[in-house]
């Protein structure tokens, strides 16, 4: 009968060993593996949620600036997608000790969701002042600069968290291939080719990163230029919309609206308002005396002096239609506004434009109404602009080449200096 006999000592430790390493080799390598896997999900989900956040608000800025609700037209599927993304990378960084800031971050960013979502409804009714302001005012744009930075601090914090990790797990996962290969050479091999493998992917992953980020920079740079483009033809649009062509001065248009708000403005602070009718006298045996070429010319010539005769702050002087101009003086009385008509109408003459010798004078003359209020309640916009056409058409009546008052009494001719 065989004596049996014992194994060494040795061997049972090395069995024992082996065993023990790859047990927890193969723990060590499924958590490297979840982790890996949850570093990449998170560091994808803030480069996605980075783009999504950088389209959303360039759709709207876009849609403001051009005035098109169409430009935003897949706002509402993008914003889903960057939700979902959001919750997932919270989801992800539970239990990380910067979960806390990550979930401090995705407030900030609803919270300028929420503003953008306000202008995105203000566009689709059509409110695009109210959009504009919104998009463009100092809370949201302070808001947005403080939500890029803090999202860059945490996403630098976050990943510089992973990585601490990444390092601690591939430390141990180190201290355990080499225990596996004093076990077994095979082991050893296996794991150098796993490390590789793994450095590979962590280079590939920080050059497409750096890709990544080159590739953001251009469109964020491309997104600023095309901004500016657009601010600017919308600038020269808005310039155009109230310009009237021929003399430079604002248009008919543009003299409704500001007329309005200083009618209600006035009526609010119970100030004066005046208004200056004035009107080229005898334009039409002019045109037909020396052309309708020349006579474009002779209007641009009176519109540079009434330009630069009106110059308070508030003021407008508008072409209102034809040879007839008309100037807005808010909180200006009647007699004030009558001295500066006088002006006006000195300063043309003083420009001794030629005229018919059928004309009157022999040169170039303007008659001027004005009109002068302080408007009550139950007042409205249109009872200064009659005054002030009655008040001109009271000068016309008068000899032209002079100025008439109206101030809510009888026509007055303004006294001509000596």
């Amino acid at each position: 009968m065989l004596k049996h006999r014992r194994l060494p000592f040795s061997l049972l430790f090395a069995a024992a060993l082996l065993i023990l390493t790859m047990a927890a080799g193969s723990y060590v390598d499924l958590r490297y593996e979840e982790m890996h896997s949850r570093q990449l999900a998170i560091s994808t989900g803030l480069e996605k949620i980075d783009r999504f956040n950088q389209q959303l608000s360039a759709m709207l800025l876009v849609s403001v600036l051009e005035q098109n609700i169409l430009k935003s037209s897949s706002y509402q599927n993008v914003h889903a997608k960057l939700e979902l993304d959001v919750g997932m990378v919270e989801s992800l960084t539970q239990g990380l000790s910067l979960a806390d800031d990550v979930t401090a971050l995705s407030q900030e960013r609803r919270n300028l969701r929420q503003v953008e979502l306000n202008a995105y409804k203000l566009m689709e009714q059509e409110h695009w002042q109210a959009a504009r302001t919104l998009l463009f005012g100092d809370e949201y744009v302070l808001a947005r600069k403080i939500y890029e930075i803090n999202s860059e601090t945490a996403i630098g914090a976050l990943n510089g968290e992973l990585t601490t990790n990444a390092a601690r797990f591939n430390q141990i996962r180190n201290i355990s291939l080499g225990l596996r290969f004093a076990a077994l050479g095979l082991l050893f091999w296996a794991g150098m080719m796993f490390s590789q493998r793994l450095r590979h992917e962590l280079k590939e992953q920080e050059r497409l990163r750096e890709e990544i980020t080159s590739v953001n920079i251009q469109l964020e740079e491309k997104v600023q230029e095309r901004t500016a483009e657009l601010e600017e033809a919308n600038r020269k649009l808005a310039d155009l919309s109230i310009t009237d062509g021929l003399t430079g001065l604002a248009n008919r248009r543009h003299f409704d609206e500001v007329f309005k708000n200083e009618w209600h403005r006035a009526k609010r602070q119970h100030l004066p308002v005046s208004i200056a009718m004035i009107d080229v006298d005898q334009f039409k045996l002019y045109n037909d005396h020396f052309g309708h070429q020349e006579g474009d010319a002779c209007l641009r010539r009176i519109a540079a002096v009434l330009s630069e005769s009106v110059q308070r702050s508030g003021d407008l002087m508008a072409r209102y239609g034809g040879e007839e101009f008309v100037a807005i003086l808010p909180g200006m009385k009647g007699s004030d506004a009558v001295k500066m008509a006088e002006i006006i109408r000195q300063r043309v003459q003083a420009e001794k434009i030629a005229h018919s010798d059928t004309s009157l004078s022999g040169i170039v003359t303007v008659s001027i109404g004005v009109g002068s209020r302080i408007p009550q309640s139950s007042d409205a916009a249109v009872l200064l602009l009659n005054e002030a056409d009655t008040a001109l058409y009271t000068a016309k009546n008068s000899g032209r080449n002079t100025v008439v008052l109206l101030d809510g009494q009888a026509a007055v001719p303004a006294d001509k200096p000596e």
